[in-house]
């Protein structure tokens, strides 16, 4: 599980550092700021879906400590969003706040994203032990709340892409997410576990 972990790990820092050695070394192409908005958003987007999948992929393989991983992985997510909302905040805002959330007001689309990170931002800041031991079975109700982070990240993915055009990315994301809770919720009903209160988030 050691060994998978940190390959898991590489994997999510990969794209990463792809991106910052094609900043600085061979450059992001005609429009780097777009290239870094379009890859960072996208990659937040993937591994919010693959996080989700853990849970069903979890019971899928009848591999229980597959659930051990999925924290790293909602941490690389907010890494991700943090990123994304970064380079969004430089490029579209010049680093003003306060045009952000004024864009945010104006805009559906980065309403959504804004929200969604806000989601994000609390998943990540209880994601630790203490918070768990702290909050008890609220925990879980918290945590649920990924569920409509990742509603409005794919919302905010339709809505960006439908302005230039783009509906494929968009609808294979929504389809990946529809995908998932159709398989949590046939797992919910059959799983054996669920009478022994065994954690599903």
């Amino acid at each position: 599980m050691a060994l998978f972990r940190i390959l898991l790990w590489v994997l999510c820092a990969a794209p990463m550092a792809d991106l910052v050695w094609r900043t600085f070394v061979f450059g992001l192409g005609p429009n780097p700021q777009e290239t870094l908005l379009r890859e960072t958003g996208t990659w937040c987007l993937v591994l919010l879906l693959v996080t989700l999948g853990v849970t069903p992929m979890r019971s899928l393989l009848q591999w229980s400590e597959l659930i051990r991983v999925r924290r790293m992985l909602g941490l690389w997510t907010f890494a991700w969003a943090f990123v994304h909302l970064l380079c969004f905040w430089a490029f579209e805002h010049d680093f003003v706040w306060t045009n952000v959330l004024l864009d945010g007001l104006k805009r559906p689309f980065v309403t959504l994203g804004l929200a969604a990170f806000a989601i994000l931002v609390l998943l990540a800041a209880t994601s630790h032990q203490w918070a768990m031991r702290t909050l008890g079975t609220r925990w879980k109700k918290l945590h649920r709340l990924v569920y409509l982070a990742a509603v409005a990240a794919c919302i905010h993915f339709v809505l960006h892409r439908a302005g230039k055009n783009n509906f494929t990315d968009p609808a294979i994301a929504s389809s990946v997410f529809v995908a998932l809770m159709l398989l949590r919720s046939r797992w919910l009903r059959w799983q054996p576990g669920r009478s022994r209160g065994i954690e599903k988030v």
